[in-house]
């Protein structure tokens, strides 16, 4: 949102009706992940097994074989314990499903 970065000294405004939908991009190849369930309730479309493995590892199975999340700080978050991970999972399952986001911004 235009004039809402903290780190600028402006006041922080958050994007809720686009919370976690992502769309942001990150450089000509990189856009973060819509994190809202999908259709069938699973966040950005993964199982429970899948969201832990991504987040212990980098690596979407969703995406080709080597390709690593650039945006997401999994080398931080993959350290935490499986009940951790199963909170947030629950958490974002537990959020609106939203469509991806139209206005992510810069």
């Amino acid at each position: 949102m235009p004039n809402s970065s903290p780190f600028l000294g402006q006041p922080e405004m958050i994007n809720y009706l686009q919370y976690l939908t992502g769309g942001r991009k990150f450089g000509p190849f990189i856009t973060s992940a819509n994190l809202t369930p999908d259709a069938s309730g699973k966040p950005a479309g993964l199982t429970l097994r899948d969201f832990i493995t991504t987040l212990r590892t980098g690596h979407n199975p969703n995406d080709p074989p080597g390709q690593i999340l650039q945006v997401m700080p999994w080398p931080v978050i993959g350290k935490k314990t499986d009940l951790d991970l199963t909170a947030i999972y629950e958490y974002l399952r537990a959020i609106p499903s939203l469509p991806d986001n139209p206005n992510p911004g810069p």
